[in-house]
């Protein structure tokens, strides 16, 4: 399984989007939070250790941030997506990811949130009564996605998630040929938003259009979900293509930011008339 992230993608990669899209220009530019970078060690040696990137006020106010967990695409580390990282915490988020370069089974990921949230409930922490435990949200590209997947539905930790991001999802046979695990779309209990390219490897091998399409019908009613493809657009440029709209989701979902919404929300919303993406489908809002 490759990674949705290339080297080059991962230098100022959202720099590479080309939109003249209103709000998707607005998500896929710089927020306006300065960051910072952390560490926490971890006992747990395929975690290795815990990357946290937060906004730098994070430091000198009292309230109270939304969380992001990160799902690592294939052969990647937190170091290989510190564009995803920075970007996400420029726009008021504490952003948390982990050294494992092979996430699919959610493992690891489940339990870098489950660590970062013991650490921060320690009296003297960063974090210490920073940490919005309402308000946190997971995203995976590729492999990472499918570790986002389980993650979300499949272990103790899944019920604190409250919006879901997936980009280039390896279609369900894939996790249970490469002995990740099985997920099934109804079991999401929080809003989902999930993106794929039209381009050979996605639209043949990762995730095709009818498996794409079945998947995102599994999803509950009331579960608020949308899925659409990024047109002419492959794999290794997917994780650049969606951050934008994955931000607005966060922002919408996280924050009650109406204006993000209306990316995604009535007859007018942006997606729908954005012919950079197709077959967008947007149901229970």
């Amino acid at each position: 399984m490759t990674s949705c992230h290339s080297k080059a993608q991962n230098t100022g990669f959202y720099k590479n989007v080309e939109t003249t899209a209103v709000l998707e220009s607005k998500y896929q530019a710089s927020g306006p939070e300065t960051v910072k970078v952390t560490e926490f060690p971890s006992d747990d040696a395929t975690i290795g250790k815990i990357v946290v990137v937060y906004p730098e006020s994070l430091e000198t106010t009292d309230a109270k941030w939304p969380v992001v967990n990160i799902g690592n695409p294939s052969n990647t580390d937190a170091n290989g997506m510190m564009d995803l990282l920075r970007h996400l915490a420029s726009w008021g988020y504490i952003v948390i990811d982990n050294m494992d370069k092979q996430t699919g089974t959610g493992a690891s990921v489940s339990k870098t949130l489950d660590e970062f949230l013991a650490v921060s409930e320690q009296d003297g922490n960063l974090f210490y009564g920073k940490v919005d435990t309402d308000k946190i949200a997971i995203a995976g590209y590729s492999q990472g996605a499918c570790a986002v997947a389980l993650a979300a539905t499949q272990y103790p930790s899944a019920g604190l998630y409250k919006a879901i991001y997936l980009c280039s999802c390896p279609q369900p046979q894939l996790g249970i040929n490469f002995k990740w695990g099985e997920y099934h779309f109804a079991d999401f209990k929080a809003p989902v938003l999930t993106f794929a390219g039209t381009g050979e490897w996605d639209s043949k091998i990762i995730a095709p259009f009818e498996v794409f399409t079945q998947t995102f019908d599994e999803i509950h009613e009331g579960v608020p979900a949308v899925q659409a493809r990024r047109s002419g657009k492959d794999h290794e440029q997917m994780g650049g293509e969606g951050d934008p709209y994955m931000t607005a989701w966060f922002e919408y979902w996280l924050k009650n930011d109406q204006k993000a919404g209306k990316v995604f929300i009535g007859e007018d919303a942006e997606l729908l008339h954005n012919d950079r993406w197709q077959d967008v489908r947007i149901k229970n809002f």
